[in-house]
């Protein structure tokens, strides 16, 4: 079928590829599986291949949803439905993802994982190398609003590189498979939005001092007041967590 670009449909063809991706996240037969943006189904293959109590599939083409209906019958699930919106939560708890991204909205994708966490046991996810480069970053030019929310819930790995050749059609850059653990979460669910919010300040301009994009309306414990002087991306997540909570204070 006709690929369509504004879905940032590149399937992978490497079946050694397909392999190493399945394999980084092991799968029973209790598991219940998710994959995003399946295509055309290579990577489903090689997941149903693992045997998984149920495989379900989020596909935004409905062309490509009635391909994977006619090709795996009743061995998969398949929602016609938009990844950066939908309700993971509704599929059950303890959930495995999947998923080769399109690199257009990889982040929002992710982004919408961390509204249901609750259901995620762990994830191994194909993105573009700089965006996993961004992802995995603990400060420097590459760490943003995102891997400093995200990194509070997940530890973010990368695991390797993939070529374009490994595509049809090849994107122009490589791609890198991350993996995203779950762990001890460093904020509440209360906390997770306000958290966020003060993150995009913190971030709006990057070349200013924090004392000039989030607004300060007392004083700060003496250990703190240095942190105002510098950048957001100069700073740890843990230390814009504990500047956040203490400005929440005021």
């Amino acid at each position: 079928m006709r690929l369509k670009k504004r879905y940032g449909q590149h399937f992978l063809k490497d079946r050694n590829v397909i392999r190493r991706i399945a394999d980084a996240l092991p799968i029973t037969s209790d598991d219940v599986v998710v994959e995003i943006g399946p295509g055309g189904g290579a990577l489903t293959e090689e997941l149903l291949a693992r045997n998984p109590k149920a495989l379900y599939a989020i596909e935004i083409d409905p062309d490509w949803v009635d391909y994977l209906k006619e090709r795996f019958k009743d061995r998969i699930t398949v929602f016609n439905a938009d990844a950066t919106t939908f309700d993971f939560s509704q599929l059950g708890r303890g959930l495995k993802f999947f998923g080769n991204l399109p690199y257009n909205v990889s982040t929002a994708i992710i982004r919408n994982l961390l509204n249901h966490r609750s259901a995620f046991s762990g994830g191994v996810f194909m993105v573009q190398k700089e965006v996993a480069g961004r992802l995995t970053a603990t400060g420097g030019k590459e760490f943003g609003y995102l891997p400093a929310l995200l990194q509070r819930f997940f530890t973010v790995k990368p695991l390797f590189d993939v070529p374009p050749g490994a595509f049809k059609p090849p994107p122009k850059v490589w791609s890198t498979v991350v993996k995203l653990e779950p762990k001890e979460p460093e904020l509440s669910d209360e906390e997770l939005l306000p958290f966020e919010n003060f993150l995009k300040m913190a971030f709006s301009h990057r070349r200013k001092k924090l004392k000039k994009n989030i607004p300060v309306k007392g004083e700060l414990p003496p250990h703190l007041q240095p942190l105002l002087e510098k950048r957001a991306e100069e700073l740890t997540g843990e230390q814009l967590l504990e500047l956040f909570r203490a400005l929440k204070r005021q």
